[in-house]
């Protein structure tokens, strides 16, 4: 058990001062000392648990296993109703956003029911994370058969230090 209710030297703890002074004089001994590196953790994991509640209020996308299928001829027929773009494999409802886009309203609307992976990943313009984290949230479905994915384009930026709960499982 550490002796020490502050374990940094200049943390206010009258006591731990006291009990190292009788130390210094002789009056105490084998005082104990809880390792630095179990402090690290400690400290680590209550900061992660503030993280956590930050991280709570934010809106996330989808996750992808809770995104329906769609095959290549409904989304065919549903990009006639609205903007959609494919990118990685996953359906993008855009329609919202092409008053927005930078690159003008007329690219969005034009590739609508294409294939935009090329294009946003570097083909035309390499998109930045925000970019990236922004596409995430206007997904809407996952093409039935797909694309070959790489691993690195299913994940938004935003999500990649994503602090996941645990379950604790009692034994």
């Amino acid at each position: 058990m550490d002796y020490r209710n502050a374990y940094l030297w200049y943390q206010y703890d009258p006591t731990k001062w006291f009990i190292a002074f009788c130390r210094l004089i002789g009056l105490a001994g084998q005082l104990r000392v809880f390792p630095s590196n179990e402090i690290t953790k400690g400290a680590l994991a209550m900061k992660l648990k503030k993280l956590k509640c930050v991280q709570d209020l934010v809106q996330w996308p989808t996750p992808v296993d809770e995104l329906p299928i769609i095959s290549w001829a409904s989304f065919q027929e549903e990009s006639k109703l609205r903007v959609l773009v494919l990118v990685s494999g996953f359906i993008h409802d855009v329609s919202s956003f092409t008053d927005r886009h930078p690159g003008g309203a007329l690219i969005l609307t034009q590739n609508s029911g294409k294939d935009m992976t090329t294009a946003f990943f570097g083909g035309v313009y390499r998109h930045s994370n925000a970019a990236h984290n922004l596409l995430s949230m206007m997904r809407v479905g996952v093409l039935a058969g797909g694309v070959e994915t790489p691993a690195e384009n299913t994940i938004p930026p935003s999500m990649h230090l994503y602090i996941a709960e645990r379950s604790r499982s009692r034994i």
